[in-house]
């Protein structure tokens, strides 16, 4: 006998969020196999792929210092660009669990042993009613099962902003500056995985981190699907920033 969720496969075929193909599946095997993986070496503070293992680069220095280590799985791009915008914008909240698991095999090894409470970047209320969901929440919660570690939520977003990918780097800065805060109630871990989708200047997940060490933590940690190097297109295709990308992909 046919089970219902052969007969909805069926009837209503998944398509895969990165080719959109009907795969029968969220990301199909060839997608997942083509995702720019970061697997050379990268700037232990801000996840960039570099031509060498750095603490801090020149892009990130300055802007996330309270941020003590950050690791992603791949470069923003397709096909991953496109199944983290149709994750958060084309209601496959579904993506998340998939997509959070291949996070945490990123963060696994620069662990070191602790166990760090993962928390996200939260969305502010009125924008997550809008959604129906709070993406980074649900890929928080992946890495943390896939991870074996507890997940709460400690961060509170207190003022809304335009989203960040239409904003440029002093903009983006502005938007975030003091625009969270730590939840009340229990005190907090002292050592955090914050999690989010894409990395891009940093600002947000630097102002996350520095509310959560003012409210006690010790260390805070990013993981995020994906990091953006160009910024927004800022540096153009000759820059440095570019060159350093195509470094990374010869590493692979």
């Amino acid at each position: 006998m046919m089970s219902h969720g052969t007969l909805a496969e069926l009837i209503f075929p998944t398509r895969c969020a990165g080719c959109g193909g009907y795969a029968g599946r969220l990301l199909c095997p060839n997608c997942t196999a083509r995702l720019p993986y970061i697997r050379g070496p990268a700037c232990l503070r801000c996840g960039k792929p570099t031509l060498y293992e750095v603490e801090e680069c020149g892009q990130c220095r300055g802007r996330v210092r309270k941020l003590d280590l950050c690791r992603a799985l791949a470069l923003y791009e397709d096909p991953l660009r496109r199944a983290i915008h149709r994750m958060k914008y084309g209601g496959i909240w579904r993506l998340a669990r998939p997509l959070g698991f291949m996070a945490a095999t990123s963060m696994a090894p620069h662990l070191g042993g602790g166990a760090p409470c993962v928390t996200h970047v939260p969305m502010h209320p009125r924008r997550r009613r809008s959604r129906g969901y709070d993406h980074a929440e649900l890929l928080a919660r992946a890495v943390a099962e896939a991870l074996g570690l507890p997940h709460r939520t400690l961060l509170v977003r207190t003022r809304h902003a335009p989203t960040q990918a239409s904003s440029d780097l002093k903009a983006r800065r502005e938007n975030v500056k003091g625009a969270f805060r730590a939840v009340d109630g229990p005190r907090l871990p002292r050592e955090v995985l914050l999690v989010d989708d894409v990395m891009t200047t940093g600002y947000t997940l630097s102002e996350c981190a520095t509310a959560l060490k003012r409210a006690g933590g010790r260390s805070v940690a990013a993981c995020v699907l994906a990091r953006d190097v160009a910024e927004g297109g800022i540096g153009g295709k000759g820059s440095a920033l570019f060159s350093v990308q195509s470094a990374a992909r010869r590493c692979r």
